[in-house]
């Protein structure tokens, strides 16, 4: 039976070397960067590398996937569930940003080629995690009353796929040089879609006002 201590210990050394890689991966590029060069920068020899990750494929997978999950934890936390929901979007764009903002060598693994079947599956459970849990914030509110009945698991999606999106774009591609204009026009976007005014309602009121002129 593996104890506690070495299990902590197997996680901090994987983590570690998750840590230096994605450094190097930004830095160098995936294809420059070799499993020699994250052992020395992890300080561990290149067999301890290949006890946790089988090739620099895995490693590459698991850095990308690390980011994604820095995101679906913060989103955990349980207060979302019970703050009014016109605070919760606020509130979780907010972290959305943080998250990228303090990551933001990760974002530019966000979108990355999937080479296997295997990968495919892991990275789908990555992000079913994240859609489960904005689905649950949803659902709670519709329980609250704040929120008529909707396709929870649908918006989640859809939302999910959107800021992922945005989030690699803004720090991935740009480096975070429009933020201010990306996290407005998120946070626009997902007031207009639960409360409205909609754009079409928007048009439509526009029309009006000219038919009137």
């Amino acid at each position: 039976m593996v104890s506690i201590k070495a299990s902590e210990e197997v996680q901090t050394k994987r983590e570690a070397i998750l840590r230096v890689a994605r450094t190097l991966f930004t830095k160098k590029g995936y294809e420059a960067t070799t499993i020699a060069d994250i052992a020395k920068e992890a300080g561990v020899a290149v067999g301890t590398v290949y006890l946790y990750f089988r090739n620099k494929r895995d490693i590459y997978t698991g850095v990308a996937l690390n980011a994604e999950s820095l995101i679906a934890d913060t989103f955990r936390d349980p207060e979302l569930l019970e703050m009014p929901f016109e605070r919760v979007l606020k509130t979780l764009v907010d972290k959305i940003f943080r998250i990228s903002r303090e990551h933001k060598n990760s974002m530019a693994l966000l979108q990355i080629d999937i080479q296997s079947a295997e990968e495919g599956k892991q990275h789908e459970y990555s992000h079913q995690n994240e859609q489960d849990v904005l689905a649950a914030i949803f659902q709670r509110a519709i329980e609250k009353g704040e929120l008529a009945p909707f396709n929870t698991e649908l918006y989640a999606q859809m939302l999910f796929h959107i800021g992922h999106d945005i989030m690699h774009q803004c720090f991935g591609v740009e480096n975070g040089e429009r933020e201010d204009m990306y996290y407005a026009y998120l946070l626009e976007f997902v007031e207009r879609l639960f409360f409205g005014p909609s754009l079409r309602e928007g048009y439509k009121d526009q029309n009006n006002q000219e038919n009137k002129i």
